[in-house]
Parts: C-alpha cells; structure tokens; sequence
C-alpha cells in the first residue's frame, strides 16, 4: 500500500489483503475516497465521518437490490464503523464519465449514449419499485415552500422565475398518486460513465429516498447545456415513446429543480450571480415565459435559450 494513500487508513483491518492504488479527488461529499485492487480486480473505498455512518450504511444496503440484476454499478463489499468514523468497500465502477465525453466535443450527436444511459436509469426504477404508502405532494409542497422562501429572500431575479413559480403553485396537483421508486437521489451525467465497449453504469448513489421515478430526471439539466441530442436520446431510452403526462411532470421538476440550486449558494454575490445564470438557463428551455409545452430541445431545428437570450 501506497504510504501517501494509507496513513489514516489503519483502522480498516479489510485493507491488509488490498493495495491502495489511488485517492479520488473528485466529488463534494466530503468523504474520503480511493481506489483499491486485489486480485487483479479494482474497488472503491469510502471513508468518512461518523456523523454520515447511518446515511453511508442505507446507501450501501440499498445497493443490494441490484446485486441479481444486470444494471452495471457498484456491489457492496463490506461497511464498518468506528467510534468516529466509517468505511465502505464496494466495486468499482470502470468507464469515463459523461460529461467528459461530451465537453470534450460537444459537436458529435450524442443520442445514442443518451438511449444506454435512460436504459440504465429505466432498469434502476424498475427494480426499486415500492408500494409503501408515502405522501408524495406533501413532501414536494414543503420542498417547494423553502425554495421558493429562499428566491425571495435573497431577491434574485431570475429570467421567467415568476412563471416557474406560478407554474409550481398552479400545477401541485401533479405530484397526486405518483408511483414510487428508490431514487438514485444524484443521477446527472457525471454520475453515469461508459466504458471502452460502450457499457454504461451508474455511480455515486445519494441516500435511499423513495419518490417518484421521473424526479430523477432533474440531472438531465445539466448535461442538456451542450448536447440536445443526449437529453432526447436519455429520455427516449427511458420510455421509448414518453407518456403526454411526461411533460407536465418534467416541466414542473424543472422548475423546482432551478429554484432549488439557488439554495446550494455559498453566500457571495459571485457565486450567487453564476446561481442565477443558471436557474435562468433551467427555465429557458420552456421558452421565456416558461409557456412552451415541450422542451426547447424537443422541438426540431431549436436550441436551448442561454441565460440571457430571448426564446
């Protein structure tokens, strides 16, 4: 083991029959993690607070729902805590992830990475439907009170913000009898990656909330900034043809979606200001009076509007 890699790993007794070949930088979680090896095949440690162990362990038993099925992500390995700290060992997830692939060039059509990755997510859902009662629109409603508190609060203003807002509280009556799944709770293009045969899988799982399936599709945001073609293609995967009620539902988690990632800043004015660039971006793309029907990228020959451009 790599002595820059270990020196606060000896508490892990699992450790002595793996090698440590890497410490992972990315992420924001806070945890620690890093690559390890052991006959010939790779794995993924976390190591983190006590405070996240109960989190940390639902996430890890969930992943067991998925061991029987054919969905590439990770398998638990083995979780253990101490007095402060916990850890995780589960397999490791080989392939590039996403988001490099299309910023690296975003001129290529990217609709058939999009069809594998809404498989994927499709197979995800499936496989943690529930039937446990869960009042659905009640939690949306307090999701939406603080998120829209926080708008006001802070006074931001966002381009088409009073026509999400209004479409949030006219249309509330859509989250009534939405059908329940374990969520990825984090599923966005970088949490997806493919590997050197085109395979897909699915990363970086965050807690284990049950909820409607299609909530999963507020990622898709991100990644519909440079690639129209992979955000058609992610949902046709999904559904092969969408339902009509898709759309309402879509446009409604957009909204929420965007006021919601004006709650994740970090207090300064800079960071607030590239905040309200892109929740404005978010709603564009039903058009500048939040009026369209369908997504901008749904609509042939148009483009999603830019924070500060006229749709």
């Amino acid at each position: 083991m790599k002595e820059s890699f270990v020196s606060d790993l000896d508490f892990i007794t699992e450790l002595k029959s793996y090698t440590v070949t890497e410490q992972i930088t990315e992420g924001c979680s806070g945890d620690k993690k890093y690559k390890l090896e052991k006959n010939g095949k790779y794995y993924l440690l976390r190591v983190g607070n006590q405070a996240k162990a109960a989190e940390r362990k639902k996430e890890f038993d969930r992943l067991r729902m998925y061991a029987d099925t054919d969905i590439n992500t990770h398998r638990p390995i083995s979780f253990g805590t101490t007095a402060d700290r916990f850890f995780s060992i589960v397999s490791w997830v080989a392939g590039t992830p996403v988001m490099d692939m299309i910023k690296k060039d975003v001129s290529n059509d990217y609709y058939g990475l999009g069809r594998k990755v809404g498989m994927e997510l499709r197979k995800l859902h499936l496989a943690g439907e529930t039937d446990e009662g869960k009042d659905w629109r009640g939690i949306i409603e307090e999701k939406a009170a603080a998120f829209l508190e926080n708008y006001h609060y802070r006074k931001a203003e966002i381009l088409g913000g009073s026509h999400g807002e209004q479409y949030i509280r006219e249309n509330m009556y859509l989250m009534e009898d939405r059908p329940l799944t374990v969520l990825h709770g984090d599923f966005h293009w970088n949490n997806c990656v493919v590997d050197e045969k085109g395979n897909v899988g699915i990363i970086d799982f965050s807690g284990s909330e049950t909820g409607d399936p299609w909530y999963d599709f507020g990622g898709l945001l991100w990644a519909m900034e440079y690639s129209d073609s992979f955000a058609n293609g992610q949902i046709d995967g999904y559904f092969d043809t969408p339902p009509d009620i898709f759309w309402p539902v879509f446009k409604f988690y957009v909204a929420l979606y965007a006021f919601e990632h004006l709650t994740y800043c970090n207090g300064t004015p800079e960071d607030m200001q590239i905040k309200i660039v892109n929740a404005s971006r978010m709603l564009g793309i039903f058009g500048k009076d939040f009026t369209l029907e369908q997504p901008l990228f749904r609509i042939k020959g148009r483009k999603p509007c830019t924070a500060n451009e006229i749709c």
